[in-house]
This record gives C-alpha cells, sequence and structure tokens, in this order.
C-alpha cells in the first residue's frame, strides 16, 4: 500500500493537533528532538542490516569451508553430507533473501516518513540527496544497496546447488 504525503503527515500530526496551539513555542523544539531521534532509529536500521549480512555471510562462508575441509579428507560417508548440507545453505540464503528484503521495506517507509517531515523543516537533505541520486532509477547515479545486497545469498544458492548436482546420484548419471 502507498501513501502520499498528505496521507503520511496526516498520520504523523494528526493525533496532537492540540500540541502545535497549546505549546507553540516548544513545538519547533520538539519536532526537531523526534526528528533527531527518529533519524537515529533509522541508523539502527542500517547498523542491523549491516550486522545481518556479517552473520549470513560468515555463516555460509563456514558451511562452505568445513565442506572444503570435509572435501580434503577421508571422512565415511561424507557425501551424505554434501547431499543434505545444501538444502540447509539454501534454506538459510532463502531467509537471508526475505531479511534484505524486509529491512529495504522498512527503510524504505523510514525514507518516505524523513522526507514526510522535512518538508516542513528549513532544509530537505534526504529528499535533496535522493534527488541528486536520481531517486534509485538511474544506475549510473546510484544502485540501491539493496539490489547488490539480494545477489549474494543468490551466488550462495546456486553454489549449494552445484554442490548438490554434483555429489547427488544424477551426477553418476551425467559424469560428473
Amino acid at each position: 500500500m502507498s501513501m502520499d504525503g498528505k496521507e503520511i503527515d496526516n498520520i504523523l500530526t494528526g493525533i496532537h493537533t492540540d500540541h502545535k496551539e497549546n505549546h507553540a513555542d516548544k513545538y519547533i523544539d520538539h519536532y526537531l528532538e523526534q526528528y533527531r531521534i527518529y533519524l537515529h532509529m533509522f541508523n539502527t536500521v542500517s547498523d542491523r542490516r549491516l550486522k545481518t549480512n556479517e552473520f549470513f555471510l560468515g555463516l555460509n562462508t563456514a558451511i562452505m569451508a568445513i565442506m572444503g575441509y570435509i572435501e580434503t579428507k577421508i571422512v565415511p560417508h561424507a557425501s551424505i553430507v554434501f547431499i543434505l548440507v545444501p538444502f540447509v545453505g539454501i534454506a538459510i540464503c532463502y531467509c537471508w533473501y526475505e531479511i534484505i528484503i524486509s529491512l529495504r521495506q522498512l527503510c524504505r517507509a523510514k525514507f518516505k516518513v524523513i522526507h514526510q517531515v522535512e518538508q516542513k523543516l528549513p532544509v530537505s537533505l534526504f529528499k535533496t540527496e535522493w534527488i541528486l541520486l536520481g531517486e534509485g532509477k538511474n544506475a549510473k547515479k546510484y544502485v540501491p544497496l539493496s539490489k547488490i545486497e539480494k545477489r549474494i545469498p543468490i551466488i550462495f544458492i546456486v553454489l549449494y546447488i552445484i554442490i548438490f548436482l554434483f555429489n547427488s546420484p544424477i551426477a553418476g548419471i551425467f559424469n560428473f
């Protein structure tokens, strides 16, 4: 559901209309303080996004390293590992991919709120930056991070599929 600026503004300020009238002198101070807090919350989401990517990248790297170690050692029944572990890896990557999409949606919503709030401020820094970056529509100016992030779990999924195919009974048919 996409909302326009007026709808967002009604949600932001509609509940507290008496605040402006009863405390006009403090209104701008409160407004700016809430804006600062909201920007801090936005940065917290960005930090969470980074830590999530680090976690899943590390987890997948560890899985690949363990499988590489098993491949180099003579381990009884190792082939079952190379058949089952790729399914676990694919499930992990799918969750990672969904988290990336979820965090992207959260960031988009936060940016809409920030842009709406900035309309009442002397300058619209985030909106101006977004316009200068072509609003994410021109890859020469800006490629949204989530587009790049989503490729990494897909790459790991492809690797897991290849590992599975080379170690499954199907591989014997094709002489892999």
